[in-house]
């Protein structure tokens, strides 16, 4: 009894030296053990819809339009009927395809923009949270042109890349957060009308450069870990004006940003929708083999412009759907389009107006009320169903119509 009494107390000593040399790491175990722990808030993946437009134009007719009776400018009424889809999207941008340099320099449209900033106001309005500035009109009014469009989307709060005020440095990539996934956003142009840019100005607009554009990217991927955008999309004014196919050259360059680290690539500038493409590549996530969709969609056409020649008056929403999963990985997990096209008629004032239609939408009212459209416009909507359908038909029919 003596010796087992002796043994229990030996034991019970040791057991409370090894429980003291513990008691200071079990705030680790513990904390270890809830980071292991299945938790709904933040072991849940998060998903976002992201919307893309082509581009923002805005022609002598389309100023006329929007004059009102007082000298002011309204545009919004442009975008009533697509605006509740936009809206519907976590983030949305599209590409300025003008310049706001002040009722002092004259609204004009081609070939030298210049909109009220009224223009600006009604796309924010629309639900649209962003937008690129590099094309081949960002300098139509020169420097100055360049600067009091910046001014005005500032003031108006409006996130923007792709030009910049700066005669040092190029505009650097847009950075934005959108519900815990993080997207940066790389705007270029082919180039501009009337030619280069000076040696003063130019860092003024990006024009496109695999070197610059390859640096940009290297810049988001060494962002501190808090900083860096989980998907990088990258923007495009670009091609052949009125063409249907992107070139040879086009689709060799979206391999080449792939292979740099872009997700997508979205592209403006001929005016027409031209066909898409999702290629797909294998890459090791988390030390695993996943095969990875990176949407290439050359040219989305005009979101909005004065310009009625078939099929210039048609232009597409863009979806990307894009996943983060608990772990921390990110992809695009969807792509889809809609169908647009720009109505040019007198409204009930009598007065010419403009309007983006979304497609399917329109079609449904019509079906519902005969009467909501003409017999001619009707034809037309069913006509674009069909033809930005071919469109955007691939393979593996990954891109699916989005009607809401």
């Amino acid at each position: 009894m003596n010796f087992q009494c002796t043994l229990q107390a030996s034991l019970r000593l040791v057991f409370g030296v090894v429980l003291f040399c513990l008691l200071p790491l079990l705030p680790l175990f513990s904390q270890s053990s809830q980071q292991n722990t299945p938790n709904s808030a933040t072991q849940a993946s998060v998903r976002i819809r992201v919307a893309v437009v082509g581009d923002f134009m805005c022609h002598d007719s389309q100023i006329k339009a929007a004059l009102q009776n007082d000298g002011t400018y309204d545009f919004s009424g442009c975008y009533e009927h697509i605006a509740p889809m936009i809206t519907k999207a976590d983030f949305a941008f599209g590409n300025l395809e003008t310049v706001l340099a002040g009722k002092a320099q004259e609204y004009t449209g081609y070939p030298a923009f210049n909109s009220p900033n009224a223009y600006a106001a009604a796309i924010q309005q629309a639900g649209f949270d962003a937008l690129t500035t590099a094309n081949n009109h960002s300098f139509d009014r020169q420097y100055f042109g360049v600067k009091r469009t910046l001014y005005v989307l500032d003031s108006l709060k409006i996130p923007y890349t792709g030009t910049t005020e700066s005669q040092k440095e190029r505009s650097k990539p847009l950075v934005v957060d959108v519900r815990g996934i993080k997207l940066g956003i790389i705007a270029y142009t082919y180039g501009l009308n009337g030619g280069a840019l000076s040696e003063q100005y130019r860092s003024t607009v990006n024009v496109i450069d695999t070197v610059a554009i390859r640096a940009d990217i290297r810049a988001l991927q060494s962002l501190p870990l808090a900083e860096r955008p989980d998907i990088i999309l990258v923007s495009l004014h670009w091609g052949a004006e009125y063409q249907l196919q992107p070139s040879a050259a086009q689709r060799n360059v979206a391999d080449w940003l792939f292979r740099e680290g872009a997700h997508a690539l979205l592209g403006a500038h001929p005016h027409v929708v031209q066909t898409v493409e999702n290629k797909r590549f294998v890459r090791i996530v988390q030390r695993n083999l996943d095969t990875i969709m990176f949407p290439a969609i050359y040219s989305m056409g005009n979101f909005i412009s004065g310009q009625r020649t078939k099929p210039r008056e048609t232009g597409v929403v863009a979806w990307l759907e894009i996943e983060k999963t608990a772990e921390g990985s990110t992809k695009i997990v969807g792509v889809g389009y809609t169908p647009t096209y720009i109505d040019k008629r007198p409204n009930e004032a009598g007065r010419t107006a403009f309007r983006v239609l979304n497609v399917p939408k329109a079609l449904k009212e019509y079906e519902q009320n005969p009467k909501a459209y003409p017999a001619n416009i009707a034809k037309r909507l069913k006509d674009i169903m069909r033809e930005i359908g071919k469109q955007f038909a691939t393979p593996d029919n990954s891109f699916q119509l989005v009607e809401e």
